[in-house]
């Protein structure tokens, strides 16, 4: 297994000689308007029915509403980072990510640990420490392959229109409320995910691991 990190030709050195990991919180690309990079839905997890859905009460059973509602299940993703790699290298993907230049990571674990070394030292990291792993690429009218009411899978769910980037993620929160879960029912013709993601506050986080030439290689096309 192999990782790579498509990015601006500018940035390659910081990368490769020092360990310079930008980590950006998921408000950050809710609020993106490049649909390549960004998604209002990052942290969440969207069920959105077909048809429309009819609201009952628990104890009575009695009727509360019918109608075109989505169901969902987030986390607080101004607390939560994540560093983005792609898990293939292709042409297409330097070409959505606008770039000429990838870094091939040829040790996906030794370079994880080395991440996970220096998030140990952040101040107020979440008790999770460095969570890594494959993005889960879901339809929002379809069953899913991972608990959705679990807030940590929140951070690596993405929907389906994403697959063919094939991501990989390191994430980590901080403070103890970045992995906190809530949940919604809203009603679709009323509810804007974008207007919403505004709500948030974006925010960076330069990670310095050290030098990474003994496990990278630049790729240029």
């Amino acid at each position: 297994m192999k990782l790579y990190k498509y990015m601006p030709d500018k940035f390659v050195s910081g990368f490769v000689d020092k360990g310079l990991l930008l980590f950006r919180n998921l408000t950050y690309f809710r609020q993106y308007e490049d649909i390549r990079r960004g998604d209002p839905l990052e942290g969440f997890h969207r069920d959105n029915p077909e048809n429309d859905v009819t609201l009952s009460c628990p104890k009575t059973g009695r009727i509360l509403a019918k109608g075109d509602f989505s169901f969902l299940n987030s986390t607080n993703t101004d607390l939560i980072f994540v560093f983005c790699m792609s898990r293939i290298l292709k042409d297409e993907l330097y070409k959505e990510f606008e770039t000429n230049t990838c870094i091939e990571i040829t040790e996906p674990l030794e370079f994880t640990k080395r991440v996970h070394f220096s998030i140990k030292k952040l101040l107020s990291p979440h008790k999770n420490g460095l969570l890594a792993g494959d993005v889960n690429y879901y339809r929002d009218n379809a069953p899913v392959g991972f608990d959705v009411k679990e807030p940590k899978n929140l951070a690596f769910a993405k929907g389906n229109h994403y697959e063919h980037q094939k991501e990989f993620r390191l994430v980590f929160g901080t403070t103890k409320r970045a992995f906190d879960l809530k949940q919604q029912i809203v009603v679709n013709r009323s509810y804007d995910f974008l207007k919403e993601a505004k709500n948030g506050q974006p925010k960076e986080k330069l990670v310095k691991i050290g030098c990474l030439r003994d496990i990278t290689k630049v790729h240029r096309i």
